[in-house]
Protein backbone atom coordinates (compact mmCIF):
# COMPACT_ATOMS: atom_id res chain seq x y z
CA UNK A 1 0.00 0.00 0.00
CA UNK A 2 2.73 2.41 0.92
CA UNK A 3 4.63 1.28 -2.19
CA UNK A 4 1.51 2.22 -4.17
CA UNK A 5 1.75 5.83 -3.00
CA UNK A 6 -0.47 5.71 0.06
CA UNK A 7 0.67 7.73 3.05
CA UNK A 8 1.61 5.55 6.06
CA UNK A 9 -1.28 6.91 8.15
CA UNK A 10 -3.80 6.19 5.39
CA UNK A 11 -2.33 2.71 4.83
CA UNK A 12 -2.68 2.01 8.55
CA UNK A 13 -6.33 3.07 8.47
CA UNK A 14 -7.03 0.84 5.47
CA UNK A 15 -5.66 -2.30 7.16
CA UNK A 16 -6.53 -1.43 10.75
CA UNK A 17 -9.33 -4.00 11.04
CA UNK A 18 -7.01 -6.73 9.73
CA UNK A 19 -4.33 -5.74 12.23
CA UNK A 20 -6.85 -6.03 15.06
CA UNK A 21 -7.92 -9.47 13.79
CA UNK A 22 -4.28 -10.59 13.70
CA UNK A 23 -3.69 -9.28 17.23
CA UNK A 24 -6.77 -11.10 18.54
CA UNK A 25 -5.73 -14.34 16.81
CA UNK A 26 -2.26 -14.02 18.34
CA UNK A 27 -3.70 -13.53 21.83
CA UNK A 28 -6.03 -16.48 21.40
CA UNK A 29 -3.07 -18.63 20.39
CA UNK A 30 -1.06 -17.51 23.43
CA UNK A 31 -4.00 -18.29 25.75
CA UNK A 32 -4.38 -21.73 24.18
CA UNK A 33 -0.65 -22.49 24.46
CA UNK A 34 -0.44 -21.32 28.07
CA UNK A 35 -3.53 -23.35 28.93
CA UNK A 36 -1.87 -26.45 27.45
CA UNK A 37 1.32 -25.80 29.42
CA UNK A 38 -0.70 -25.40 32.64
CA UNK A 39 -2.55 -28.67 32.00
CA UNK A 40 0.75 -30.54 31.72
CA UNK A 41 1.63 -29.37 35.24
CA UNK A 42 -1.57 -30.77 36.75
CA UNK A 43 -0.97 -34.02 38.60
CA UNK A 44 -4.55 -35.05 39.36
CA UNK A 45 -5.73 -37.11 36.37
CA UNK A 46 -9.45 -36.33 36.75
CA UNK A 47 -8.68 -32.60 36.86
CA UNK A 48 -6.43 -33.00 33.84
CA UNK A 49 -9.26 -34.65 31.87
CA UNK A 50 -11.68 -31.82 32.67
CA UNK A 51 -9.12 -29.12 31.89
CA UNK A 52 -8.26 -30.82 28.60
CA UNK A 53 -11.93 -30.72 27.62
CA UNK A 54 -12.06 -27.04 28.55
CA UNK A 55 -8.96 -26.44 26.45
CA UNK A 56 -10.55 -28.21 23.50
CA UNK A 57 -13.76 -26.25 24.03
CA UNK A 58 -11.84 -22.97 24.01
CA UNK A 59 -9.97 -23.86 20.81
CA UNK A 60 -13.06 -25.08 18.98
CA UNK A 61 -15.18 -22.15 20.15
CA UNK A 62 -12.59 -19.76 18.71
CA UNK A 63 -12.75 -21.60 15.39
CA UNK A 64 -16.55 -21.50 15.54
CA UNK A 65 -16.51 -17.78 16.38
CA UNK A 66 -14.35 -17.09 13.33
CA UNK A 67 -15.92 -19.61 10.96
CA UNK A 68 -17.01 -16.87 8.57
CA UNK A 69 -13.40 -15.93 7.93
CA UNK A 70 -12.38 -19.58 7.47
CA UNK A 71 -15.24 -20.12 5.01
CA UNK A 72 -14.65 -16.89 3.06
CA UNK A 73 -10.94 -17.54 2.69
CA UNK A 74 -11.34 -21.21 1.77
CA UNK A 75 -9.68 -22.69 4.86
CA UNK A 76 -12.78 -24.68 5.81
CA UNK A 77 -15.85 -26.03 4.11
CA UNK A 78 -19.37 -25.70 5.51
CA UNK A 79 -19.46 -29.37 6.51
CA UNK A 80 -16.36 -28.83 8.68
CA UNK A 81 -17.82 -25.78 10.44
CA UNK A 82 -20.95 -27.79 11.17
CA UNK A 83 -18.76 -30.53 12.66
CA UNK A 84 -16.98 -27.94 14.81
CA UNK A 85 -20.34 -26.68 16.11
CA UNK A 86 -21.37 -30.26 16.95
CA UNK A 87 -18.09 -30.81 18.81
CA UNK A 88 -18.55 -27.56 20.77
CA UNK A 89 -22.05 -28.64 21.77
CA UNK A 90 -20.81 -32.10 22.74
CA UNK A 91 -17.99 -30.69 24.87
CA UNK A 92 -20.46 -28.35 26.61
CA UNK A 93 -22.61 -31.39 27.35
CA UNK A 94 -19.59 -33.37 28.59
CA UNK A 95 -18.43 -30.56 30.88
CA UNK A 96 -21.91 -29.84 32.23
CA UNK A 97 -21.62 -32.16 35.29
CA UNK A 98 -18.46 -30.31 36.36
CA UNK A 99 -19.74 -26.78 35.69
CA UNK A 100 -20.49 -25.90 39.32
CA UNK A 101 -17.09 -27.14 40.50
CA UNK A 102 -15.37 -25.22 37.72
CA UNK A 103 -17.20 -22.00 38.61
CA UNK A 104 -16.51 -22.57 42.32
CA UNK A 105 -12.80 -22.89 41.50
CA UNK A 106 -12.81 -19.16 40.74
CA UNK A 107 -13.90 -18.52 44.34
CA UNK A 108 -16.20 -15.66 43.33
CA UNK A 109 -17.40 -13.87 46.48
CA UNK A 110 -21.01 -14.50 47.40
CA UNK A 111 -21.65 -10.75 47.30
CA UNK A 112 -20.88 -10.76 43.58
CA UNK A 113 -23.07 -13.80 42.94
CA UNK A 114 -25.96 -12.14 44.77
CA UNK A 115 -25.61 -8.92 42.78
CA UNK A 116 -28.65 -8.05 40.62
CA UNK A 117 -26.56 -8.42 37.46
CA UNK A 118 -25.83 -12.06 38.34
CA UNK A 119 -29.52 -12.94 38.65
Amino acid sequence: MIDGGLEPYDAFNVVQHQMIDVAEAYLERIVLEQFQIAIKAVEDESSKVILTKLNQLYALSQIEKNKGWYLEDGYMEAVKTKAVRKMVNQLCWDIRPDAVALVNAFNIPESCLAAPIAL
